[in-house]
């Protein structure tokens, strides 16, 4: 399940009903300095009171070795069927960079899609230890194979955006969600562990690509003044009616939106129903240097099956995907939306391929054109942003 993050087997949104207790919801930039420009500075004391505050950060972590994935209690975090979890750690010394990284595995918001989603995780990974993709330290290609590396693993089933400790789902029982919490407290051991870091990138693919997103604000108040970038791998944010209101409203009842992604984006995000783009746009607009970018094929099998799950007012299922023209409008109209940002970009390709960053051969072969008439790889893309901190929209 880790690289299929929602594989959702038939049956309704509807006649699976889920009840939430505990929460009320309602191109280029001309460098990497996410943090230089003041306004993102501040942001280390920014925000809402209800998001975690930094100044109880923990202490560093230690009996790592370079170049060897280690793993890390944090007894504060919780999966979503309440056995603590941690992340690991795999650091390079010689390096002064770091990517953080999220991993895919599903979503709980019923029964049917609980039981497809991981509900522990206690040293226990896909990911870690991977030589693909991003993660490979073993292609020198790869333009952050030599720098420290964190993974957080799944378990939290809220595609790591909820504060939600008192969730309850029909016909799966209680959950935590609290993927949102969770991050906050990794944060407080990661900091302190790398306090002379220079640049960081948050990424993440499918669950995580849209956990990615969600956390970036507090990820940036927490490394700030030093750049964050952004690189979301499958899981685009559109707005209603591309990826339809009724679903968003109920994860957000469900998860606790209105304490992280409403609570971080405050007056920005008026709607639910347009939340993923406004947040995007607030989050583009708070950090006007820092690369923020997706990458989605314009029929990804497994968010199309997704988003099904809100078809006609939410009786839709995983077997009654979009069709793959409303999934290239939703894409199309959040780059429309987001069009006047010139630190947004995305690397968009025709397919129905899921996830990119941790597969080699995607993340090796994958091209798509150019305005100029080229064509760039997906490797080569990454590496501009990485390395130059210049960001483009390529693809149709």
């Amino acid at each position: 399940m880790k690289h299929t993050a929602f594989c959702f087997f038939g049956l309704s949104f509807q006649a699976l009903t889920l009840v939430a207790c505990g929460s009320s919801s309602s191109n280029k930039t001309t460098g990497n300095n996410a943090g230089e420009d003041g306004g993102a500075a501040n942001e280390a004391s920014a925000g809402p009171t209800a998001l975690p505050a930094w100044a109880d950060a923990g202490a560093p972590i230690t009996g790592t070795n370079d170049m060897n994935w280690t793993w890390v209690d944090v007894p504060t975090a919780f999966c979503r069927n309440g056995s603590a979890t941690g992340f690991w750690v795999n650091p390079n010394s010689a390096s002064k960079k770091l990517m953080i990284f999220l991993e895919g595995g599903g979503a709980c918001f019923n029964a049917l899609t609980c039981a497809a989603n991981p509900s522990a995780a206690a040293g226990g990974s896909s990911y870690a230890g991977s030589t693909a993709g991003i993660l490979n330290r073993g292609d020198m290609a790869n333009p952050v194979h030599d720098w420290n590396f964190v993974d957080f693993p799944y378990c939290s089933g809220d595609v790591f955006s909820g504060n939600n400790p008192n969730g309850m789902v029909q016909g799966a029982g209680a959950q935590q969600f609290v993927g949102y919490l969770n991050v906050a407290e990794f944060m407080k051991r990661i900091v302190p562990t790398f306090p002379d870091v220079t640049q960081v990138l948050l990424t993440g693919v499918s669950a995580g690509g849209f956990g990615s997103s969600a956390n970036y604000g507090q990820v940036a108040r927490a490394f700030a003044p030093v750049p964050v970038t952004l690189l979301d791998d499958s899981g685009p944010q559109m707005r209603d009616p591309y990826l339809a209101k009724c679903l968003l409203q109920a994860q957000s009842t469900l998860w606790g939106w209105d304490k992280t992604l409403i609570a971080e984006c405050g007056s920005d995000c008026p709607d639910v129903g347009s939340l993923p783009v406004d947040a995007s746009k607030h989050i583009a607009t708070r950090y006007p240097h820092a690369p923020l970018a997706l990458i989605e094929a314009t029929d990804d099998m497994t968010i199309t099956g997704f988003f099904g799950f809100g078809l006609n007012n939410c009786t839709g299922s995983f077997t009654t995907p979009v069709p793959k023209q409303q999934f290239t409008d939703g894409l199309n109209d959040a780059r429309m939306q987001l069009s006047a940002y010139p630190n947004v970009g995305g690397f968009i390709f025709d397919g129905t391929r899921h996830t990119s960053l941790s597969t080699q051969s995607a993340f090796d072969t994958q091209t798509v054109p150019t305005t100029d008439g080229g064509t760039v790889s997906l490797k080569d893309w990454v590496t501009d942003i990485v390395v130059n901190g210049k960001i483009a929209n390529v693809g149709p």
